[in-house]
């Protein structure tokens, strides 16, 4: 029977796509919609979301952990907090010994009317910083536009225990935090949603009135009294179980959040091929319910293509080699195939499970680059939001020509033009869980990059349009217990759930006594320094070391 229900609302801060596995005429993956043809978020999705987040959160409150945190998970009945609240993985050899979940969780159905959009993606070659044409790596899918509103409701059933509402109400309070991605392409800027308007509703089925509401009435909420504060009081008894010596990578421990403004020098353009259709241009940049937006994953590819340049550049440094690179090298290109220079990660793995079928892929056995950035043997912790724009550019219209390079006029055929914001302002985000120092450290590094102007984004690069600089920077730890909190940090003076929580302004970071960011930047230099790849996984070639390339361009220059 029915005891409480928690309702609330899901709100989109970024775009979002939950696709169903078809191939539409429209788009190679159209959101999912319900037999009425509205827009939902699928129960199941939301209590995945759920159950993977209290799975990790879970052993920081008791001493079991969930079979499915073992490498090698048992057929066997599990009993840890989450099996008993969301219902066991393995039911065991008798189904009897099986039980159902104290969860009911309904579908989330759009409640407000917005149009959504057919969204590009393409991935970036390594070697021109261009799209990768080379793999085909080009594809759409629709999306849910920001700012949606879904609806949330879940029923908890009459044997949920004191503890088990504990470990849900820390996932919520996440959840209301804005720290929960769901869908695909959650890496690449999509999928960021909020719980905002918590509501806990209790019900005495042993009150006759109660009783007679709950049957008369279709929404049960009509017999339930609101129980104020639930959230809270829950979280507050978390904060007294924490334990402090847990150190699992495969937990939830601790998050960074980089929140910044991204400053267009000059013109500014990602084209959205709908609109230059609907607008007669070429070119016309990207919008979304009528907002001009900064993908997160055009911005997260040029992104992770300079944090690899960096590391690149500074292991050719130390390398006497090609031989030597080759089995230094943090960064492999991922849309490079097994011959190509810099063989990624996945096509290397590709081939090496063939002998190696019942291996796990570890960290280890994958480059610095795929560790944060993720690969498709594993999946990134690193998370990019959509840029919002926050200013009122100009639109400037342009034209183009090419030139003819035998007559010096113009090239029949290859005129252009192109709606261009001019000096616009994005707020974007980077959320990373589970930072490592080396990783803190290497993202300093880019976003010093970004603020000295040496990263260009979107169409025109060569005729100086996306030139960027940033400003407004701030940062978020928050850690679950002291031991998360990074090198040359103390402890911060607010909570958001059960994270202790600090803002930074990233100028204070530079300019502490206890030089937090110089601490992460030799651990990142270490790092590149001791890393080494693993026997039969490294790459074939490589860009620097091969042909005539290095006689050309040495890597050290007399003056």
């Amino acid at each position: 029977m029915i005891k409480k229900i928690v309702t609330g609302r899901l709100k989109t801060l970024t775009g979002l796509h939950i696709g169903t596995g078809e191939i539409t005429e429209n788009t190679d993956s159209p959101v999912y919609r319900n037999v009425n043809g509205d827009i939902v978020i699928p129960g199941t999705a939301i209590g995945g979301a759920l159950r993977t987040l209290a799975t990790r959160i879970a052993p920081h409150l008791e001493d079991k952990k969930c079979i499915a945190l073992d490498e090698n998970p048992q057929s066997k009945l599990c009993d840890c907090l989450v099996c008993n609240l969301f219902g066991p993985l393995n039911i065991g050899k008798n189904s009897e010994e099986g039980r159902a979940s104290k969860l009911w969780i309904h579908d989330a159905v759009l409640k407000n009317d917005l149009k959504t959009s057919i969204r590009d993606g393409v991935g970036i070659d390594r070697e021109t910083g261009t799209s990768s044409r080379k793999t085909r790596a080009k594809f759409d899918f629709e999306v849910v536009p920001k700012d949606s509103i879904f609806s949330f409701k879940i029923a908890l059933q009459d044997n949920v225990t004191k503890d088990e509402e504990t470990l849900l109400s820390c996932v919520l309070a996440e959840w209301r935090e804005g720290r929960e991605y769901l869908g695909g392409n959650i890496a690449r800027g999509m999928g960021n949603i909020q719980l905002e308007d918590i509501k806990v509703f209790s019900i005495d089925l042993s009150n006759m009135d109660a009783l007679m509401t709950f049957l008369k009435e279709d929404d049960e909420i009509n017999a339930a009294d609101e129980e104020k504060d639930w959230l809270e009081r829950n979280i507050n008894d978390a904060r007294q179980l924490v334990k402090n010596d847990i150190d699992k990578e495969y937990l939830y421990n601790s998050f960074a959040q980089i929140d910044f403004v991204l400053k267009f020098i000059g013109g500014f353009v990602i084209n959205d091929l709908l609109k230059s259709v609907q607008s007669g241009f070429d070119f016309c940049p990207k919008m979304e319910n009528g907002k001009f937006i900064f993908p997160g994953s055009s911005f997260r590819g040029i992104f992770r293509s300079h944090a690899e340049k960096i590391a690149r550049s500074l292991v050719t440094l130390n390398s006497s080699n090609a031989s030597d690179f080759l089995n230094k090298c943090q960064a492999c290109n991922p849309f490079a195939d097994k011959e190509d220079p810099l063989t990624s990660c996945n096509v290397i793995f590709r081939e090496y499970k063939h002998t190696h079928k019942k291996e796990e892929i570890k960290d280890d056995k994958l480059c610095l680059a795929c560790q944060v950035f993720g690969s498709s043997f594993k999946g990134s912790r690193l998370y990019v939001s959509d840029g919002e724009m926050i200013n009122s550019p100009e639109i400037k219209i342009m034209d183009f020509l090419a030139i003819d390079r035998f007559t010096g006029g113009g090239k029949e055929g290859a005129k252009f033009d192109a709606l261009v914001l001019w000096q616009p302002k994005f707020k974007l985000r980077i959320f990373i869980e589970n930072p490592k120092e080396w990783q803190l450290g290497w993202l300093m590094l880019v976003m010093k990059d970004l603020k000295e102007g040496l990263v260009s984004f979107g169409f025109g690069k060569n005729k100086w349009f996306g030139k960027v600089t940033i400003e407004n920077e701030t940062m978020k730890i928050g850690a679950i217990s002291e031991v998360f909190i990074p090198s040359g940090l103390e402890k911060g003076s607010s909570y958001e759930g059960i994270f202790n929580t600090q803002i930074l302004q990233l100028k204070e970071l530079t300019e502490k006594d206890s030089k937090p960011i110089e601490l992460w930047v030799k651990e990142f230099h270490k790092m590149l320094s001791d890393f080494r790849r693993v026997n039969n996984l490294v790459p074939a070639s490589d860009t620097y070391f091969k042909d005539d390339v290095s006689d050309l361009y040495p890597k050290e220059v007399e003056l």
